[in-house]
């Protein structure tokens, strides 16, 4: 294990660093959960001081707006990236991103007294963010190997986990130790440009996706980029081997079309792909998991854990379960139980908890006036607790992880545009009800959630094919793009091809050794 590691160490570098964009948005999310909770940001931006979780209309809207407004930027930002990503390459649209979130979390940690400016500066680090998810989990996916890409492409999530759990307890530090002032607020806020520069300066020294760069035509820019980061030379035979397999699979593209047209992605192995994407990441998002990752804080507080640093406190263990449970799952169970089995397996065990938490606030709902927090409230955290395991060992992970792999070379920029561009326009939807939902249905909000969560295990069921173990080019041969055999011909011409080219520059080099 210690060697395999070793051996991909540079691919695990470039993860890191490709990752502190999903750190980011872990991060930006979860700490205006925790920061709207604050007193000290209340009163600077005039909203009301006495009322918790979403009791009140105003802070309930002003939460909507100040979460909402930053998914509703990484809407446009992955639709951007979708683009730049396919005409530019991976690393050079990373760094463009990243810049424009560092000017986004800039103008929101100068923001004072205006609301507005808070509301426009969300939007524009929602563009970076956005764009980020769209292209990092296509830029890691094509550089790991197939044996553990599913935990090195789940680290995405994990990234994620991490940047939002680490915003929680930072949340509940300063509620406990800063006076209430606007520091208080503003170094949470402030302290995303950390992780914002170390990616743009991590960026510089990374190398360009090999795929990327055999589909460009640069041939010996992917060897030299794959033999890297397989930390291999180039005329190893496993480089080789995979250099034939990526060149068969564009080939094969490249027959099937010139550049990529709408008509071919209405095919039925490519209509498929994009289908599956689409409800994937819409599933996603209707579990209820960003209702309590955004408004974590508010959430407990509407199950009658009222105290503002108590609320805050459940809100960074809920965090830590994240975190835990994402890391043992992909050391563990991705590359083992697999796709299908996760997604259905998951959405079970969500819908279970939903519709408990749903079932205890109906009949036990908090009473606001008592001063300690309830049997009932208690078990409703649990429950919280328990879900959010199932979703980090399921819909967490996965539908990014799978996102990333279905897809050709020629499409995977497009369809994880689509994917993530998916994911945050139904984010936006969610983050902007939910507040609204629980301030005048409440109890109904979790059986509404436990319902969908049913609906994913049953589409998981039908329609995802699984894809563990399987290399990115062997993937288009469970959607029918080509046949077994008409693979093998192709890989085994390009190994052909590979051989001789690397023949021919070891004879031209003796002569110039003689000399």
């Amino acid at each position: 294990m210690p060697s395999k590691f070793f051996k991909n160490r540079r691919v695990y570098m470039l993860t890191s660093v490709a990752y502190m964009g999903s750190l980011l948005f872990g991060y930006d999310t979860g700490v205006m959960g925790s920061v709207l909770a604050l007193k000290s940001f209340k009163r600077d931006f005039g909203l009301p001081t006495e009322s918790s979780g979403f009791a009140n209309s105003k802070n309930a809207s002003i939460s909507s707006n100040v979460v909402s407004l930053l998914t509703a930027g990484c809407f446009f930002g992955a639709i951007a990236a979708s683009y730049l990503n396919e005409r530019f390459g991976r690393r050079y649209s990373l760094m463009f991103f990243s810049v424009i979130f560092l000017i986004g979390a800039a103008l929101q940690t100068g923001a004072h007294h205006e609301i507005g400016l808070i509301y426009g500066a969300r939007v524009i680090a929602g563009l970076g963010i956005g764009g980020m998810s769209s292209i990092t989990p296509v830029f890691v996916s094509e550089n790991a190997p197939p044996e553990v890409r599913g935990r090195i492409a789940g680290l995405f999530q994990e990234f994620l986990v991490i940047g939002s759990t680490f915003a929680y307890w930072l949340g509940y530090g300063v509620s406990l130790r800063m006076p209430s002032s606007t520091k208080q607020w503003r170094v949470p806020v402030a302290i995303q440009l950390i992780p914002g520069g170390i990616m743009l300066v991590g960026l510089i020294f990374l190398k360009e996706s090999p795929r990327w760069l055999m589909r460009q035509g640069r041939h010996s820019e992917a060897v030299t980029s794959l033999a890297y980061i397989r930390c291999e030379a180039v005329d190893h035979p496993d480089v080789v081997t995979e250099v034939a397999e990526i060149r068969a699979a564009i080939e094969e593209e490249l027959n099937a079309t010139e550049g990529v047209t709408w008509r071919e992605c209405l095919l039925p192995g490519n209509r498929y792909r994009f289908m599956t994407g689409f409800v994937m990441m819409f599933w996603q998002q209707f579990s209820g998991t960003n209702s309590i990752g955004y408004y974590a804080p508010q959430i407990f507080q509407t199950v009658g854990v009222s105290k503002n640093n108590a609320s805050l406190f459940a809100t960074g263990v809920y965090g830590t379960v994240k975190v835990v449970t994402t890391g043992i799952f992909l050391i563990i169970g991705i590359d083992f139980l697999g796709r299908k089995k996760s997604l259905m397996f998951g959405a079970a065990w969500m819908a279970s908890m939903m519709f408990i938490i749903g079932a205890v606030l109906a009949i036990n709902p908090p009473d606001p006036s008592s001063g300690g927090v309830s049997q009932a409230s208690i078990a409703m955290v649990a429950m919280i607790y328990l879900y959010v395991i199932g979703y980090s060992a399921s819909w967490g992970p996965v539908p990014w992880v799978y996102l990333s792999e279905i897809f050709p070379t020629r499409f995977r920029a497009y369809g994880v545009g689509m994917g993530a561009a998916t994911q945050w326009l139904f984010n936006f939807v969610i983050t902007k009800i939910t507040p609204e939902a629980i301030n005048h249905i409440g109890w109904k909000t979790f059986l509404i959630f436990g319902i969908f969560c049913l609906s994913m295990g049953i589409f998981a069921f039908f329609f995802i094919k699984e894809t563990k173990g399987l290399s990115l080019e062997d993937i288009d041969l469970i959607f029918g793009d080509v046949t077994a055999e008409q693979r093998a011909q192709d890989v085994e011409r390009s190994i052909a091809i590979e051989n001789k080219k690397i023949e021919l520059e070891q004879r031209e080099e003796v002569p110039k050794a003689d000399k």
